[in-house]
């Protein structure tokens, strides 16, 4: 587009002030270019610098090239802070994701720890052990001996702990002990009595005996037990089965032998236990 004559000498005020726009200044000098007539006039404004009034409609029509120009930039900046905030979100959306599916792989961010050696025990079991197990979700461990002798015979142990969202426990503790010692244990457990457990966890008993030796049971977090070993003379197991939410997250059908839980135990993640529960 080429501008006439009259336009540009309008435009000639504001371009010696330097007040024009990119694409008028480019126009212009187009202009100028080719018409010696208004490149003297601007040559001489130029030099005398002359107190020129210029028409007010060119004034206006650069205030709103000045404010057309903020209002896209504006824009602009709208749009890229906009894509930042949605690129944050889509990373943090990403890496949640990452780390619950991280945390549902076994072994990759919450792993299953298994200990089966009896000389470790000290650990896990009392007010000494490390700080993970002292407290294990305020359920009374008065049931296991306090610390392993060396006149008990350890015939099995294990410690299983997870811990993906809140901390899961699964241990257990077979004794053979003489005659003698074993009767002074019996007097010990029977001293901490046998709290009412039929019905959690669709639990109806015990293989092989009427019930426990001792047991601590809470309707939430699962048993605290001991029993009569199955098919061992002055042998006792002593079984812990903790966890949240009614359930636990691991397999623990392969953590521990079938002997040793309760008939009917069933804490797997759709057991009937807790969906009559979650229904309450």
């Amino acid at each position: 587009m080429k501008l006439p004559c009259e336009v540009v000498r309008d435009l000639l005020p504001l371009y010696t002030e330097n007040m024009i726009s990119p694409e008028s200044r480019r126009l212009t000098e187009e202009h100028l270019a080719g018409c010696a007539s208004c490149r003297a006039l601007s040559e001489e404004m130029g030099i005398k610098n002359p107190d020129v009034q210029f028409r007010m409609d060119t004034a206006q029509e650069f205030v709103k090239y000045e404010k057309k120009k903020k209002h896209k930039l504006a824009w602009t900046i709208a749009g890229i802070t906009a894509a930042a905030v949605a690129g944050v979100f889509i990373l943090n959306f990403v890496f949640i994701l990452g780390v619950v599916g991280l945390i549902l792989i076994d072994g990759a961010m919450a792993k299953v720890k298994v200990d089966t050696d009896p000389s470790h025990y000290s650990r896990y079991i009392g007010e000494d052990a490390e700080k993970e197990y002292r407290n294990k979700l305020a359920m009374d461990e008065s049931i296991f001996p306090k610390e392993i002798t060396p006149d008990m015979d350890v015939v099995d142990y294990k410690m299983v702990y997870y811990n993906p969202w809140d901390p899961q426990y699964l241990s257990y503790l077979t004794v053979t002990y003489s005659p003698s010692d074993y009767e002074t244990e019996l007097d010990r457990l029977e001293g901490c009595g046998i709290a009412p457990y039929i019905g959690n966890y669709s639990v109806t008993g015990f293989s092989g005996t009427d019930d426990p030796i001792a047991m601590v049971a809470d309707d939430y977090h699962g048993f605290v037990y001991a029993i009569h070993t199955p098919g061992k003379d002055n042998t006792i197991t002593y079984v812990e089965l903790l966890f949240c939410n009614y359930s636990y997250d691991i397999k623990y059908n392969k953590y521990i032998p079938s002997e040793y839980l309760p008939l009917g135990f069933n804490a797997t993640s759709n057991n009937p236990y807790r969906k009559l529960k979650m229904k309450e």
